[in-house]
């Protein structure tokens, strides 16, 4: 993995142990299958949300889509937390949820939106605003600016690469698994990831 991505994933969530990951998931799901579903939904953002947006920018590479794509993933979770089986993470599972709504985004732009809104109480209970870093400005300006130079490079990789690209250095999904999620095999996603290590290095280094 490339270390250009030390600086390019701030707002990780903060450490668990396994034992109270597995808590907090098992509390969400119930709470969501015992009706309580802004309660449920409103600890899943609160966990998860900077991540899952994070994520819809760089698949998408645009910054100002990402905010509807989050609304739609979470849709996505809200509908589908009944059938969450438990045979993955729980942001696992989620991260699938918000590729798939991020590779369909751009085809579903200009269209009606199927699926019905959050309700008002539920949007208002997920929607979260997401933290910023409170880093000294003097002393983070180089981090930032080499997360810039990154996030950059992201946008200029074609999005087959950038998907695959993302998938596996920044969410650490294995080469199988983005290969069944983009309905391909394991040996065009493992050229892909070639190819997008070093076109995003390339560009980076030429900044």
């Amino acid at each position: 993995m490339l270390d250009l991505y030390s600086h390019a994933t701030p707002n990780r969530r903060k450490a668990s142990t396994k034992s109270e990951e597995k808590l907090m998931e098992t509390e969400i799901v119930r709470l969501h299958r015992e009706g309580e579903r802004a309660e449920s939904l409103r600890r899943f953002a609160e966990e998860y949300q900077a991540r899952l947006l994070a994520l819809a920018r760089r698949l998408l590479g645009n910054h100002e889509d990402a905010p509807d794509a989050l609304q739609e993933i979470l849709i996505q979770v809200d509908q589908s937390l009944p059938k969450f089986t438990g045979e993955s993470s729980l942001y696992t599972w989620a991260c699938r949820l918000a590729t798939n709504v991020c590779l369909n985004y751009q085809r579903k732009l200009g269209r009606t939106n199927s699926n019905a809104p959050l309700d008002e109480a539920v949007r208002d209970a997920i929607l979260l605003p997401v933290a910023r870093s409170d880093d000294n400005p003097d002393t983070s300006c180089r981090s930032r600016f080499r997360q810039h130079l990154v996030e950059q490079a992201l946008l200029k990789l074609p999005e087959t690469q950038r998907a695959v690209l993302v998938l596996s250095d920044l969410e650490d999904m294995a080469a199988a698994e983005i290969a069944e999620l983009l309905q391909t095999n394991v040996n065009v996603v493992k050229s892909r990831l070639h190819r997008a290590r070093a076109n995003l290095k390339r560009t980076v280094e030429k900044e």
